[in-house]
């Protein structure tokens, strides 16, 4: 499930000059003395409108027939302000909402094992199916979403029948994570492909970091699976370990990689760039009163300025990701090697509002290049394509997953060892089947990685991995 990190909480204290602001609605006449962050803020026509709302409450409140519920009326008013912002990006997330919005993102918690994120439902475009279902922006690695096969990029249009347009993220999200052990119905949308998947949520990890030295090679491997407040210090600690043992490369791999906490992400960028390059710039509205910056490299002991990179990514590489993928690619330091990043570059703050939360954009990122990528993503130098299979296609493999469940279990009982030898024989096995053989491969990969205890699994794939054989193979011809 997507795990929300708050970037920081800034209290926000409405000025008394708002309606209904007051917890005790007491007149607001009293409060000139009073200073909030607010203070500052240009008046506009806004105040004619909010008396205007004022005028009409007071007459309601004296002649409608029931009691009013002063609660009820701010929270919808707040969440229409949120609305006639029309940004897919900002909402308003209540109380009820906000145990979801706060969670760690490091913690356990139950679920099918994503990051998503969806459209404000006031930002609906009927001819545009992202706008109104809920994206998959990547499976956690080991999740119940990842081993039945959901993808980046996968849309969901009914969560047990029942469709999820009229859902904020948030409650799509709260949604979606389930019950333990009770079964959850999703209709997923992929191309023109519509059908149904059913899962158990259980106990999921958020993943971190990941790092090896990949066997047969001396090239080392970090896997970044989320961007929290400790992030680069654990990067850190995995890379200086893998530069003890004199690795001649390095992976880093994001793909997957929804994003989380900025700073964590320019950090890591630090370790590789010299003093004074740019890692990324802010760009704020104009007229906002805040200052546009850049985020710039500095002194920093951990550096490592010789070692050749390379930067896997995928459409699930988002956000915070794209931020350390643009910052080595525009300044020489990595080769980006996979397919096309989500393209979200955009800042959100998040601020504390009565007993729930609001989240809003404030500013775009750029590229050190100065590029724009929000909704366009990041091209990579080494295009390795994602695997694009047609209705027909979709449709059969999932057949075959349905049919065959106990089949696979039998087979990793009997063939317990996790080789490409056992893995090849399965395919031959089922060589009439009626979508590309390599989905079959990662099929029966994924479910020996899965039968294996977490402390077992192998941390990459070296047999299946087109990605990653092209990132190693272009490191050994490094000099």
């Amino acid at each position: 499930m997507l795990k929300k990190t708050l970037l920081s909480l800034i209290i926000i204290l409405i000025s008394a000059t708002l309606l209904f602001a007051g917890a005790n609605n007491e007149s607001t006449s009293k409060s000139s003395s009073y200073s909030s962050p607010l203070a500052q803020v240009q008046v506009t026509n806004i105040s004619e409108t909010l008396l205007g709302l004022n005028t009409l409450y007071q007459y309601l409140n004296q002649n409608f027939l029931y009691d009013i519920d002063i609660d009820k009326v701010e929270e919808e008013l707040t969440k229409a302000l949120f609305k006639a912002l029309n940004d897919p990006y900002s909402e308003y997330i209540t109380e009820e909402e906000s145990e979801e919005f706060t969670e760690d993102i490091t913690g356990t918690y139950v679920g099918i094992g994503t990051y998503l994120t969806k459209y404000s439902p006031s930002y609906i475009d009927w001819d545009k199916k992202e706008t109104y279902m809920v994206e998959i922006i990547a499976p956690f690695p080991g999740g119940p979403a990842d081993r039945a096969g959901i993808r980046s990029g996968d849309l969901i249009s009914h969560v047990n029948g029942e469709t999820v347009y009229d859902l904020t993220a948030t409650e799509a999200s709260k949604l979606i994570r389930g019950k333990k052990g009770e079964p959850i119905t999703l209709t997923i949308n992929r191309g023109n492909a519509v059908f149904d998947i059913t899962l158990y949520p259980e106990e999921v990890t958020t993943p971190n970091t990941t790092s090896l030295i990949i066997d047969k090679t001396n090239i080392g491997y970090i896997s970044i699976s989320t961007f929290t407040q400790k992030t680069h210090e654990l990067f850190s600690e995995d890379l200086r370990n893998l530069m003890n043992n004199n690795i001649k490369g390095l992976i880093i791999d994001l793909r997957n990689n929804g994003g989380g906490i900025v700073d964590s992400a320019t950090m890591i960028a630090n370790f590789f760039l010299p003093d004074g390059a740019t890692i990324m710039s802010i760009q704020h509205k104009e007229g906002s009163g805040k200052q546009n910056y850049s985020a710039i490299a500095s002194n920093d002991t951990r550096k490592v300025l010789n070692i050749p990179i390379v930067i896997l990514t995928n459409g699930g590489t988002a956000s915070a990701s794209e931020i350390l993928t643009a910052a080595l690619k525009d300044n020489n330091r990595a080769t980006v090697i996979g397919s096309k990043t989500f393209g979200k570059g955009i800042v959100q703050d998040s601020a504390m509002w009565k007993k729930g939360y609001i989240k809003f954009t404030t500013a775009y990122y750029l590229t050190p290049n100065g590029n724009n990528i929000h909704e366009k993503g990041i091209e990579p130098d080494i295009l390795i394509e994602d695997h694009v299979y047609t209705d027909e296609e979709i449709k059969a493999y999932y057949k075959f997953i349905e049919d065959n469940r106990d089949d696979i279990s039998a087979y990793i009982k009997a063939h317990p060892e996790y080789t490409k030898e056992n893995m090849d024989n399965y395919v031959m096995l089922h060589s009439d089947i009626d979508f590309p053989e390599l989905a079959l491969k990662l099929l029966i990969r994924n479910e020996y990685i899965y039968s294996l205890p977490y402390s077992e699994r192998p941390k990459v794939d070296t047999i299946y991995d087109s990605a990653l054989i092209e990132a190693i193979s272009f490191l050994e011809k490094v000099e």
